[in-house]
């Protein structure tokens, strides 16, 4: 069962939603703790907290005597993308495609690192999942749970734990949009580039086991950014009515 988000948490959220659509710019100052609290019904220990809570994230700067001055959101945590991400309810279509760049770059990278310090049995079971993918007799869920086993035991086969943290904080965001993320590229695409993969994966090619992902990611990306620009197509035209 989902906490209620504390007074705390739902000032911080405010003012991060403030400051993201830059009601407050680089290195402006936000209003004094007690103006906040005047303006927002809360006390003053509530305001500190919040602010605390954007000081983690790196939006704000705290200094003793000059109040919090607003960060450049290039200097942010890692935790502002999730917030950024999602503008008026749908996925940003700029900052998706930036996403997909890093995923990109990152199981690239890992499928690099599997190929040259991943046991014999891991590429194997790599192969064997990458078979049940591009089978045209695999289902959707099944598809879909041959995928995920597949990027894990990629990314553990890399043995590089910051690159699977790395890639664990940017895929959860797009776990939560399930309905974007079960998308499946065409099956004669999938088996074509699929079977690219599995062959470099049993040759140990490095270089062809990376080209065979970066294309199996871009069809994955050609349909998920279209399916985005849809969905946020379909939405301000209900914003309009």
């Amino acid at each position: 069962m989902p906490q209620t988000p504390s007074i705390a948490e739902k000032i911080a959220k405010q003012l991060r939603d403030e400051i993201l659509g830059e009601h407050y710019r680089p290195g402006e100052r936000l209003p004094s703790e007690r103006d906040l609290a005047a303006r927002l019904e809360a006390n003053r220990g509530s305001i500190r907290e919040a602010l605390k809570k954007l000081e983690q994230q790196r939006l704000i700067q705290i200094r003793p005597g000059g109040g919090a001055r607003v960060v450049p959101v290039e200097e942010a945590s890692l935790d502002v993308l999730e917030h950024l991400l999602v503008v008026d309810g749908t996925p940003d279509p700029v900052l998706t495609a930036q996403c997909l760049d890093v995923l990109e770059l990152l199981f690239t990278g890992a499928v690099r690192f599997a190929v040259e310090r991943g046991t014999d049995e891991e590429l194997a079971q790599a192969r064997k999942l990458l078979r049940i993918m591009w089978d045209g007799e695999t289902g959707e869920e099944r598809y879909l749970e041959a995928l995920g086993e597949l990027t894990q035991l990629i990314h553990a086969a890399s043995r590089n734990l910051v690159l699977q943290l790395v890639r664990n904080g940017i895929r959860s965001l797009f776990e939560r949009r399930s309905e974007l993320a079960q998308l499946r590229p065409p099956a004669a695409q999938l088996a074509a580039i699929s079977k690219r993969l599995e062959q470099a994966l049993a040759e140990r090619d490095a270089p062809a086991a990376q080209e065979a992902t970066r294309q199996l990611m871009r069809a994955n990306r050609e349909r998920l950014l279209k399916a985005v620009e849809m969905e946020r197509s379909g939405t301000q035209a209900s914003t309009k009515r």
